[in-house]
């Protein structure tokens, strides 16, 4: 491949991947996060997804940044199993650099009464509030001392075509070379 056709096709490449990628750029990119917490009674957990995007790009998603959130309990006996989705959230405070949770909490109302979930950690280890959930209609709850494990999702699909368009350019590459 001559060499004003390989710099034809890299720039090809690169335009496409900008196409893909821009608009993502055009906002802060949404991120996701996977989170569990163990230790409530009979071995009952809380286990979800999280997703959204630094808006204000202070190094914290927010409730209201949030594009995605997904909690489920397992349940146990004092508290029967119960989902909450994007629009039960009530707050979440996560640092992005540390990948911690400072706060996370969701409620979920029905014609039965409320289900909700509550965590908080307060400079941990020095000072946490326990994670608890709780059944408002029989005034029952269940809580863990155990930390709210956090970590990184699969990747966004705009940094997987970025990667994947990289790929390409060095397999043409290779494959050029060979060839004189």
């Amino acid at each position: 491949m001559s060499t004003s056709r390989f710099f034809a096709l890299t720039a090809l490449l690169a335009l496409a991947a900008a196409v893909v990628v821009e608009p993502a750029r055009a906002e802060a990119p949404v991120q996701s996060f996977v989170f569990s917490q163990t230790g409530f009674a009979d071995e009952a957990r809380i286990t979800g997804t999280f997703a959204g995007a630094d808006l204000d790009g202070d190094g914290w998603l927010y409730g209201y940044e949030l594009t995605g959130f997904e909690l489920h309990w397992s349940g146990n006996r004092a508290v029967a199993a119960f989902s909450l989705g994007l629009d039960d959230r009530a707050g979440l405070e996560f640092e992005l650099a540390t990948g911690r949770v400072w706060h996370m909490t969701g409620v979920s109302q029905d014609a039965e009464g409320g289900r909700h979930f509550s965590y908080d950690s307060m400079g941990w280890p020095s000072y946490q509030v326990p994670g608890t959930v709780s059944d408002e209609p029989l005034g029952l709850s269940s809580s863990s001392w155990a930390p709210l494990e956090v970590s990184a999702a699969v990747p966004e699909p705009q940094s997987l075509a970025l990667w994947l368009a990289g790929l390409g350019v060095v397999a043409l590459r290779r494959r050029g070379g060979r060839r004189h």
